[in-house]
């Protein structure tokens, strides 16, 4: 394991790229850690959304990451981009020896993940991938449970993802939807769900999956079925637009000592 230098006597610096609409929520995140982190520098080829983000956070705005990196004093820059843009982002950053922290999903293909984890790691800094559902207090609680073997032998997970995407949400911008930049409501939407099958449950051993898209104008698929294979049996349904005003996830199991819901309550 490597062993980064350690920030102290001062603030982390961060820059973001990307200023659309899951930039808010960083940018409300680092507002409420102000004591410990600054923004420095944010930057997005849309002048609206720059300077939307430069009003907001007080931050040198950029029209190019290439020409932001040349200048920024941030020790990690931030990745809110169109989800395959992701790949070489991240390693033009690497090389300008800063760390990386990019939303979900790290890529939209195996390969070129596996090329932003060996840059990041030639040039020797890291790679954060946002997975906050991993905090949630409840599933803290579960996954704690899990590894004290609470429930014996966990015979099946379920997670269920019923969330609402409409058309408008794709005709939003150009990039959502297709298969070379958003990598569908699998890898984009539901993928923090995938995440917490694996992290539960995991290792995966193998897995199989069903696809469709109904009722959306996209290329990629719209609703989708997951089944994995490992010591126990899991899955995941996304019904991402089949329906049309719900927002729900719901993570049921199956053990030698009972049954349960992760939505629901897990006493210490």
């Amino acid at each position: 394991m490597r062993n980064y230098p350690i920030i102290t006597g001062r603030k982390i610096r961060f820059a973001l790229v990307g200023c659309g609409r899951i930039a808010a929520n960083h940018f409300g995140s680092m507002e409420k850690h102000g004591e410990n982190i600054e923004i420095v520098d944010v930057c997005d080829v849309d002048r609206a959304s720059l300077d939307k983000a430069v009003q907001r956070t007080g931050a040198k705005g950029h029209l190019s990451l290439t020409e932001m990196l040349q200048t920024t004093t941030a020790d990690i820059v931030v990745l809110a981009t169109p989800s395959g843009l992701h790949p070489e982002q991240a390693i033009e950053i690497a090389l300008s020896g800063r760390h990386v922290m990019t939303e979900k999903p790290v890529a939209t293909r195996w390969h070129d993940g596996l090329r932003m984890v060996k840059g990041c790691d030639d040039a020797g800094v890291r790679l954060f991938v946002v997975k906050q559902n991993r905090r949630n207090a409840t599933l803290q609680l579960l996954k704690q449970a899990v590894e004290q073997k609470r429930f014996g032998r966990i015979y099946m997970v379920n997670i269920n993802v019923f969330w609402t995407r409409p058309q408008e949400y794709y005709d939003s911008a150009k990039w959502r939807g297709t298969w070379e930049f958003d990598g569908g409501a699998f890898m984009n939407q539901a993928s923090h769900y995938v995440d917490l099958l694996d992290w539960l449950i995991g290792p995966i051993e193998s897995m199989q999956a069903y696809t469709g898209t109904l009722e959306r104008d996209i290329e990629v698929e719209a609703v989708a079925g997951h089944l994995v294979q490992d010591v126990v049996g899991g899955s995941v349904h996304d019904a991402e637009d089949a329906l049309d005003a719900i927002t729900r996830e719901r993570l049921p199991y199956a053990a030698h000592h009972g049954n349960g819901s992760g939505n629901g309550r897990l006493k210490q």
